[in-house]
């Protein structure tokens, strides 16, 4: 535990003014995930198979619900950023020796949410559509946008003690990049026969995914557009996004709920806002079984890099195979 004079880091916690704010905006978070979710609507599709697909309009009360949040959100974010700068003098807030807590997982999803906020405002309100074209370098960072404000905030938050949250050398490397390979051929070979079609035949749903279309859209005509941009949807999608979400998820999140209720149930409950934060009801389950075999990796090999390698593997051949 980290003191300073006559002042223990819990005692200084309690005594933060931005926590509050802080925990207004976590459940602000959950609030408008939920608010997404509600969104979604199923409608049998040629095949006789239910297809998951989100609504344009909300009903009334939805779109009251999604604005009374935002509001609120708005003035939680100025009243949090406003408490942050003022105790910035302590720096305590931003950087530190103390080890993860909960209330560093409470302000960055704080953070998030302040971010995904102003997003939902700027491009509800602001703009009539994205400010740049899909498939050009500009157009597919935009799309990344969240992924790329993660990087900077996780790391500026986490400073002098990123190794809290797994980014360091792994621990038996020769072995974790035999298991990589073997969970790859895994992934690619058997997860679509033994989790994938088996679930989705299950629950008659179709596995046609928005979120999958709307990423083919883009890298299809990134491809057609000019080789830069290839590149870079390329280097974002397959490097960028699995650094920004293994930091997040298998660093931050994991590691705290491993540390407060055990492996087996932080990995499960991890994986869990992993595959959910996706939004994408027809590939929830590999999704979710993917995040199981990140997981149990960071955790087995005490760094998030063999993680990392896995996702963006992953995630490569996927830009690869629309390539073609």
């Amino acid at each position: 535990m980290l003191t300073g004079p006559g002042l223990s880091l819990a005692s200084w916690a309690g005594r933060q003014k931005s926590t509050p704010w802080a925990i207004m905006l976590f459940i602000g978070y959950w609030l408008m995930f939920a608010a997404e979710f509600s969104m979604i609507r199923f409608h049998l599709g040629e095949d006789g198979k239910w297809v998951a697909s989100t609504t344009d309009v909300p009903e009334a009360w939805m779109g009251l619900v999604v604005f009374a949040v935002a509001a609120l959100s708005l003035v939680g974010a100025i009243g949090y950023m406003y408490s942050l700068t003022r105790e910035s003098k302590q720096t305590l807030w931003l950087w530190g020796n103390h080890e993860l807590t909960g209330n560093d997982v409470v302000h960055i999803v704080a953070w998030m949410h302040v971010f995904q906020t102003i997003v939902l405002v700027v491009y509800g309100l602001v703009l009539e559509d994205t400010l740049f074209a899909v498939g050009t370098v500009a157009g597919t960072l935009e799309s990344a946008v969240f992924q790329l404000f993660l990087l900077i905030l996780i790391p500026l938050w986490f400073r002098g003690r990123l190794g809290e949250i797994g980014v360091r050398r792994p621990v038996r490397i020769k072995q974790m990049l035999v298991l990589l390979l073997l969970l790859f051929l895994l992934i690619a070979l058997l997860l679509d026969v033994v989790v994938t079609n088996p679930i989705a035949d299950w629950f008659g749903l179709s596995l046609s995914s928005e979120r999958e279309q709307q990423i083919e859209k883009e890298i299809v005509t990134a491809k057609d557009t000019d080789m830069l941009a290839a590149v870079a949807s390329l280097v974002v999608i397959g490097i960028m996004v699995p650094i920004a979400e293994e930091i997040l998820f298998r660093g931050v999140i994991q590691t705290y709920l491993v540390r407060r209720i055990g492996a087996v149930a932080g990995i499960i409950l991890s994986s869990l806002w992993f595959a959910l934060l996706h939004i994408d009801v027809a590939l929830f389950a590999p999704l979710f079984v993917i995040g199981l075999g990140l997981g149990f990796v960071r955790h087995r090999y005490q760094s998030i890099w063999g993680a990392v390698v896995l996702h963006a593997v992953n995630n490569m051949m996927g830009v690869l195979y629309y390539f073609n």
